[in-house]
């Protein structure tokens, strides 16, 4: 008789999880969210459904699916490699979509320029009778028309391109100054567009705001800081990336003394002189880690550029289309693609998509450069304060997700065993509701703490 009970036993302790999971589902529906989750054993079996086939809002939880494309379709060896030539006594640049150009990397543009100018005068160049940007593919908008057009100037909103520098950011120092004016210079990239207008210094913290805005040709100055306050670097999206990645060339060929004239020598047919290259891997790291709306959008647009030689945005997004249903055998209802990032509200993903994309992912090629570039619960990225004092920390990898209205965590966690489980978490709610978001990452914490211990296909 002792058989039986052991049995009875072992299936109930085996329903608890799920049964863990089924409430805290039903805690957040309660809250007004909307909420789908799918769960993929270790052997790729289904062992939880919960509206699992509905089409979400899914945030940033598109990253997912973009850098799985992208290491797919470009290899997790990629290399971005941009091109200057001489042609006719006109230095020509020949544009890879590289988006590592930061200031602080081996990749800063202060380097990559210096070491141009030094070849061009190793090669007895003085004097060039102009610059032209080759764009080559990169044709198109900079940015998602359905990102939201009152936060252009957002870091989150920057724009992508052909010649991108600083993820299509400008970064100005900030300090107190002693004439009643902050001192304020450019910080990067060193572009040397003109600083206008001012921002005040006033004694009191109350009424410290400020801004630094690109107006094109000039960055534009206002607001008042607080006389007390540390020095700080403030960060805002350009307008144009090619403006910026020019006058930054232009000021690096000026301070090695390379003039630009129109009765320059003419060098004659197209001579190469030099080419930069980068790898993908660092991209990917943040479009993942950091959760990186720019190298999301401007990776897929180089995946769109190699895949059918179209790097505008609508490529990228119709090569992200046909990867996955490489991948799929059929395409979900109410699948919508719209961008790369998620920042769109437009796009719409179900779990059971999403779970399936993410393990084949990443058990094919380049699937370490993705789980090593998922945040680590409590340990980096956007999962670096999730988690705490849990027995979760280090064994949680997920993309985390949030606008107003969609909230979504998807990835892996470590069973207790040693296999994985891979779970998929879309919630949608009513924008219109403040501060539910904190409610909903502790639901699905506990949502990924119940995934942990579920037990084989139910």
């Amino acid at each position: 008789m002792a058989w039986p009970v052991i049995l009875f036993v072992g299936a109930l302790l085996a329903a608890l999880p799920a049964q863990e999971l089924e409430r805290a589902i039903a805690a957040a529906e309660a809250l007004g969210a909307r909420t789908g989750v799918a769960v993929i054993d270790a052997s790729g079996k289904v062992v939880f459904r919960h509206r699992a086939t509905e089409a979400f809002a899914p945030v940033s939880n598109m990253k997912l699916l973009t850098a799985a494309a992208v290491v797919q379709g470009l290899g997790s060896d990629h290399r971005f490699v941009t091109r200057f030539v001489l042609q006719n006594g006109r230095l020509v640049v020949h544009a890879s979509g590289d988006p590592n150009w930061i200031t602080g990397t081996a990749h800063s543009p202060e380097l990559v320029f210096g070491e141009l100018a030094a070849v061009l005068q190793r090669r007895g160049i003085q004097a060039l009778r102009g610059i032209d940007l080759e764009a080559g593919p990169f044709t198109g908008p900079l940015r998602p028309a359905t990102w939201p057009q009152d936060q252009l100037w957002t870091t989150y909103c920057a724009p992508t391109g052909p010649f991108v520098l600083e993820q299509g950011t400008f970064a100005v120092r900030i300090a107190a100054g002693g004439n009643g004016s902050a001192a304020v210079s450019l910080a990067a990239p060193l572009a040397g567009l003109p600083l206008r207008g001012a921002i005040d210094v006033i004694d009191t913290k109350k009424g410290a705001v400020y801004s630094a805005i690109d107006v094109g040709d000039a960055v534009t100055l206002r607001g008042k800081f607080y006389r007390r306050a540390a020095p700080v670097t403030a960060h805002a999206a350009v307008r144009d990336p090619s403006v910026w990645y020019a006058a930054a060339l232009r000021g690096a060929l000026a301070d090695a003394g390379i003039t630009i004239a129109a009765d320059a020598p003419d060098t004659g047919a197209e001579v190469a002189v030099h080419a930069h290259t980068s790898g993908l891997s660092t991209a990917i790291l943040r479009m993942l880690e950091d959760s990186s709306n720019f190298d999301a959008e401007q990776c897929l647009r180089v995946l769109g550029a190699k895949a059918s030689g179209d790097g505008s945005l609508a490529g990228g997004v119709a090569a992200l289309h046909a990867q996955l249903e490489r991948q799929l055998a059929t395409w979900p209802d109410g699948v919508v693609l719209t961008d790369g990032s998620g920042l769109s509200k437009q796009n719409r993903l179900t779990p059971g998509l999403l779970v399936a994309v993410l393990q084949t992912s990443l058990r094919g090629p380049g699937g370490a450069l993705l789980r090593e570039s998922l945040p680590v619960a409590g340990k980096s990225g956007t999962l670096a304060d999730r988690f705490e004092g849990t027995d979760l920390v280090g064994a949680v990898r997920a993309k985390t997700g949030w606008i107003r209205g969609a909230s979504a965590l998807s990835g892996l966690v470590e069973r207790r065993d040693g296999g994985t489980m891979t779970f998929a978490i879309l919630m949608n709610y009513d924008p219109k509701k403040n501060g539910l978001n904190d409610d909903l990452k502790r639901l699905q914490e506990r949502m990924v703490s119940a995934i942990r211990e579920l037990g084989p296909d139910r």
